[in-house]
């Protein structure tokens, strides 16, 4: 009878025990930052993987501030420009988010009449092309997302801007270099929440911790402080999907 007793205390002190400890895997989860509450709701004991970096894809409106001349040139054309970021995450600030650095790479082409110097009549066509490269420090505030479940993300940019650009009319050909520094501002949507138990097999089966979409405004002063091709702006628009692995 005695043994019969202390099996039933040491279940019900298990019993007692066992929330205490999801609790603490809970928390711990969340000390790393790798919660989304709607997707660990699905099942309390299940722990995304860690978070490394985050992949973007993207496709924006651009033109250049070319001197103030480039609505005459090119007719207001917005490119498109095409793009791709890898952001490696560097360290978790607690209850922020990861600082990250990042590169990224984009391209982009415009097309306008050419025109022969001194008048409005047109001579043929006229491009620019420009393929761009980034180095970029990051910051991704995700706090909201992963402690309160707010799927919102808000990110910061900065770095060195890089562009090498072809330009030509007729059989005229230039080439060159422009720099200068980028800033960008992101929000996005993190889509976990349509479907968390979807969200999750991502994460078992490919490591996609999250995807999203987002918005993203940025600038840059690509020779605008040199004697280069003022391939800059004050204002350009990216929209995109990223992946959190």
């Amino acid at each position: 009878m005695m043994r019969s007793f202390f099996l039933c205390g040491a279940a019900l002190v298990a019993l007692a025990l066992h929330p205490t400890s999801v609790s603490a895997q809970q928390d711990a989860a969340l000390e790393d930052g790798s919660i989304v509450g709607s997707t660990f709701a699905v099942d309390p004991l299940w722990v995304p993987t860690p978070e490394g970096f985050t992949f973007e894809l993207r496709v924006g409106g651009y033109q250049p501030s070319f001197g103030g001349q480039f609505d005459t040139v090119f007719q207001g054309d917005l490119g498109p420009m095409i793009g791709a970021e890898l952001d490696v995450h560097i360290w978790r600030v607690p209850y922020l988010g990861p600082l990250a650095a990042g590169v990224s790479f984009a391209w982009a082409e415009w097309d306008g009449p050419g025109r022969i110097v001194g008048s409005d009549q047109e001579s043929g066509r006229t491009g620019l092309s420009l393929i761009n490269f980034n180095a970029l420090l990051v910051w991704r505030i995700d706090g909201l997302a992963r402690y309160v479940d707010v799927p919102l993300i808000l990110t910061g940019k900065v770095g060195p801007d890089f562009g090498y650009w072809e330009s030509g009319e007729g059989s005229t050909t230039g080439t060159g270099f422009s720099f200068g520094v980028r800033w960008a501002a992101q929000i996005a949507l993190e889509l976990d929440f349509l479907e968390p138990r979807a969200a999750r097999r991502l994460d078992d089966e490919w490591g996609i911790n999250h995807t999203e979409i987002f918005f993203e405004a940025f600038g840059s002063t690509m020779g605008e402080h040199m004697t280069q091709l003022e391939l800059g702006t004050s204002f350009a628009w990216a929209v995109g999907l990223g992946f959190t692995f």
